[in-house]
């Protein structure tokens, strides 16, 4: 009432019955707004004196007013929901009779405590038909396995801000709606449907997740009508089922990308106990299913089962792994349960740098790497030899890989055969392929010391002694003499451990026989080897100890 003592009206426009200073601060306008029941509302700042709004006949210096009020307060009622935060009037405001339907300016009219009057333009009104939706409702409250079609239906209304009547939206008005939905993360489902010509209408879901609210609006369909604010729309649980799966490989080892067989049985638990579960989706992969996603991983095959829960697919083995078979996740289900099982599927794999060689000692040595991009840790690699050129092969040696970045290194040694071929080969296990490398043929010339003597017996110490013998080699199963090999005496002291030279060199004759002048140094043990060379293997003679005098 204080307002009004202060205020003169004239022609629908106020002018202040009293001037005051310029104001202290200014209050700011940002917009006005219509309410679904046509209301005015204006947005502004600070906490004005006094505020009127006025709907204008257009923008025109000196345009008629079509309808003024200043009853304009701070309301917090639920047509309010979701507006602005503003001043907002008590009830619409009635424009003249024959007033077309359509979008007018509107001017605000303002004093703040210590200010002038200000005037603002820039915001409008609706004066258009209301068409909004309410009385939403779900035919459930919950989805469940079984049961996961839920009908959302409700009622789409005109208000007309000439009659003020409220009447039924006309028919196929349409209405969209936008549910919230949760599974593993947010997500909006939309539908649209279509008001019959009671104003009502129904549209169906499958939401395969919870409901968590969303929203209704109408779309209006002429430019007379203006559609309310969305309405909200009820939340619709989702009830949990209880399952159980037994499941087998038919299958351990195959090669790479072969199909296994899954096979197995799931069930479900109902108010009648358990019960087999028709139609469930089956999974069988890698990777455990998810316990907080739907998105599966690794997958390896998929099936359904059948009426009486028992399901048999395919499913494509690529490497060694472990196999867990589970229905394909779903917010419908408590957790997530799986049966476990395991496949080889052995790789492929090269040898590189490999080599075997053999000395005159008679010692087969293998070496070389595995090269793969898998683990290959502790694999077995075999050094094999054929004594009749590859129609049979037996294992010699065993070698273990050591670890290292796809490149597997390994390294064995063998007693070997006078001549042979060789190879390295692998057998099949549940990490690698059968895998053998080319043979090579090994071999050296047998040889050996047929004769050895020293005279005198009994030499002096420092004297002379004669030192003969022969040297032999094997051919074609007969032993002859060996011409043109290097031999060596070797002389070990009495009471020592070292051997040591004292001839070297020494060539044999036409019948592989040798004779030649030594020195005698003392009591010890003597004895003539043969020296190294290519295609023979190493030979020597059995000792001899002289007691010299």
């Amino acid at each position: 009432m204080r307002a009004a003592a202060v205020f003169a009206l004239s022609a629908g426009v106020v002018t202040p019955a009293v001037v005051h200073a310029p104001a202290a601060y200014a209050a700011d306008v940002s917009g006005t707004f219509t309410t679904d029941d046509a209301r005015i509302g204006v947005q502004i700042s600070g906490s004005p004196l006094w505020i009127k709004a006025s709907v204008l006949a257009s923008t025109a210096p000196g345009a008629a007013v079509l309808a003024t009020t200043d009853d304009l307060a701070h309301r917090m009622t639920d047509t309010d929901a979701g507006l602005p935060y503003g001043q907002t009037s008590a009830t619409a405001p009635r424009l003249p009779e024959g007033t077309p339907y359509g979008t007018y300016p509107v001017l605000v009219e303002y004093r703040q405590p210590g200010g002038t009057v200000q005037r603002w333009t820039g915001g409008t009104y609706e004066h258009k038909r209301h068409t909004g939706v309410s009385r939403l409702s779900f035919d459930r409250k919950t989805t469940s396995l079984t049961e996961r079609k839920v009908v959302l239906s409700g009622t789409a209304t005109t208000w007309d801000p000439v009659t003020r009547a409220v009447t039924p939206a006309p028919a196929g008005t349409t209405v969209e709606v936008a549910l919230d939905t949760h599974a593993d993360d947010w997500k909006v489902l939309k539908g649209r449907a279509t008001t019959g010509a009671d104003g009502t209408f129904s549209l169906p879901f499958t939401p395969n997740a919870k409901i968590g609210g969303g929203t209704a609006t109408v779309v209006p369909a002429s430019a007379d009508t203006v559609a309310n604010r969305p309405s909200a729309v009820p939340e619709v649980e989702v009830e949990k089922t209880t399952y159980r799966i037994y499941a087998n490989l038919n299958k351990w080892r195959v090669p790479v990308n072969t199909n296994v067989t899954v096979t197995g049985r799931v069930e479900r638990l109902t108010e009648d106990g358990w019960k087999p579960y028709a139609g469930a989706p089956l999974v069988s992969g890698s990777s455990q299913p998810p316990y907080h996603s739907l998105t599966t991983h690794g997958v390896m095959g998929r099936g359904t089962s059948a009426a009486n829960g028992t399901f048999s697919f395919p499913a494509r083995a690529t490497s060694t792994t472990q196999v867990y078979t589970y229905l394909a996740p779903s917010v419908y289900y408590t957790t997530t349960a799986f049966d476990q099982g395991g496949i080889a599927v052995p790789q492929p794999f090269s040898f590189t740098n490999w080599r075997i060689t053999l000395d005159e000692y008679g010692k087969l040595s293998a070496t070389g790497r595995m090269a793969t991009q898998r683990g290959c840790y502790d694999e077995p690699v075999h050094l094999q030899a054929s004594v009749d050129n590859g129609r049979t092969w037996r294992n010699l040696a065993t070698a273990k890989a050591q670890s290292g970045g796809g490149h597997c290194a390994f390294e064995t040694t063998s007693g070997a055969y006078v001549n042979a071929l060789y190879r390295l080969h692998h057998y099949e296990t549940d990490q690698f392929v059968t895998k053998t490398t080319g043979s090579i043929r090994l071999g050296r010339i047998p040889t050996r010391f047929s004769a050895f003597s020293i005279t005198p017996a009994r030499p002096s110490v420092n004297s002379k002694m004669t030192v003969s013998g022969t040297l032999q080699q094997q051919t074609g199963g007969v032993w002859k003499p060996l011409k043109g090999a290097k031999v060596t005496l070797v002389f070990k002291p009495k009471g020592d451990f070292q051997w040591y030279w004292v001839t070297r060199n020494i060539t044999t004759g036409a019948n592989g026989s040798f004779s030649f002048r030594a020195t005698n140094y003392g009591d010890g043990t003597w004895a003539m080897v043969k020296q190294s060379a290519n295609g023979w293997f190493y030979s020597e003679t059995k000792d001899k100890y002289i007691d010299a005098r």
